[in-house]
């Protein structure tokens, strides 16, 4: 991991200590090593076998040509380099998400941030070089089956050993599982303040000519910067195609941001927050903290279950009126729309063959399952 730049401040400077997985969190004896000691988290084992099930390696009969070796060799490396880069891509949007698009003076603060954040150590160990073209087809095709294994497993480990570093860094959450029902993260989100210090109006011209109004104002721009914690009971863990809330549009545009190779991987946990601790930090100078016990719905961003890379709810009033890509409503917007063509096609075929009567029994039936599968998809799962 890069040093931070000093420009960019922590959100605090106690950060977190906790004890999650054995290993305790915001120690900074700990060195990287130790990171990389870390045991393997079970859920990230879905990204090992999600690299099998797509590697051209795996899928060569024992008797395959060299050309077709050569060829799933070539493949099965880009396969990696392309699954490390989408880990990256997903942090970083992540990191952009903290803060609305259209605030450029939180956006050129996140900016920075990103710029810190290191690719993964990963060096892959699939060798195609000279002593290994002399190899037969099988003895090759066993040998780069038998690295591709290796360099899986190496993969798995060294995208732990990043994520912890980034949560050491203060950049994604650990999630603290309590029970299967109840947890601890925390998320980041920016603001701008705008504070109007002065307004310069200056009318030229007249009415016969016409005027010019020149309008100059100057602002204050504080940047502000939230770490919340919040403890979450009543969890339920959603893959986002399930997902049957709106969401606020930076976290829309973080999900369809959001590589494929990385969404099987994602989640939203939903749940209620009992207990919000807000720590605030007000133009990278002074921090006010506060205490907030509150009980209203709380969903966050998770990877493997195991990392939180943001969330929203708490008592930050922040809309949510967006949907992402696959998201249940936008599914049922498009349904909707073929079904209301069904019906017309329905409906008209009805008239032709049993008259006014027989349309208007078809277009009832038709509405009536339209309806039902409508709300179906529409009215959110009740939570137990």
């Amino acid at each position: 991991m890069k040093p931070v730049d000093p420009t960019v401040p922590r959100i605090t400077e106690d950060g977190l200590k906790l004890i999650v997985g054995g290993r305790t969190y915001g120690d900074a004896a700990c060195t990287p090593d130790d990171l990389r000691r870390m045991a393997v988290p079970s859920e990230l084992h879905a990204l090992g076998a999600a690299l099998q099930a797509h590697s051209k390696l795996a899928g060569l009969l024992p008797d395959a040509a060299r050309e077709a070796i050569y060829t799933a060799y070539g493949h099965d490396l880009e396969l990696l380099a392309r699954y490390r880069a989408a880990f990256r891509t997903t942090i970083e949007a992540a990191v952009r998400a903290r803060a609305a698009p259209d605030q450029p003076a939180a956006q050129a603060f996140l900016q920075r941030i990103t710029a810190q954040i290191a690719a993964i150590d990963h060096a892959p160990t699939l060798d195609l070089g000279s002593a290994a073209l002399q190899l037969e087809p099988a003895a090759l095709l066993a040998r780069l089956r038998e690295q591709f294994a290796a360099d899986i497993a190496q993969l798995e480990q060294s995208v732990a050993a990043w994520m912890h570093m980034l949560a050491e860094d203060d950049t994604v959450s650990v999630i603290e599982w309590f029970n299967p029902r109840a947890l601890r993260y925390h998320f980041f989100r920016m603001d701008e303040e705008r504070h109007e210090l002065a307004r310069d109006v200056i009318r030229t011209g007249d009415y016969i000519r016409g005027r010019t109004i020149t309008t100059t104002a100057t602002d204050l721009v504080n940047v502000v910067s939230e770490r919340r914690v919040h403890t979450v009971v009543n969890a339920q863990s959603y893959r986002p195609e399930e997902y049957r809330r709106r969401v606020p549009a930076r976290i829309a545009r973080l999900i369809d941001a959001i590589p494929e190779e990385v969404r099987p991987f994602v989640a939203i946990i939903d749940g209620t927050v009992t207990n919000e601790d807000v720590h605030r930090q007000i133009a990278e100078s002074r921090i006010v903290t506060e205490t907030h016990s509150v009980f209203i719905p709380d969903p966050a961003l998770a990877l493997f279950n195991t990392w939180a890379v943001t969330g929203w709810g708490g008592s930050a009033e922040e809309p949510a009126t967006s949907l992402y890509r696959g998201h249940v409503l936008a599914r049922a917007d498009r349904i909707l729309a073929a079904e209301a063509v069904g019906t017309a096609i329905a409906t008209g075929l009805g008239a032709l063959a049993e008259g006014r009567r027989g349309a208007f029994v078809i277009a009832a039936v038709c509405l009536i399952l339209t309806a039902f599968q409508q709300l179906g998809m529409r009215i959110p799962e009740r939570r137990e």
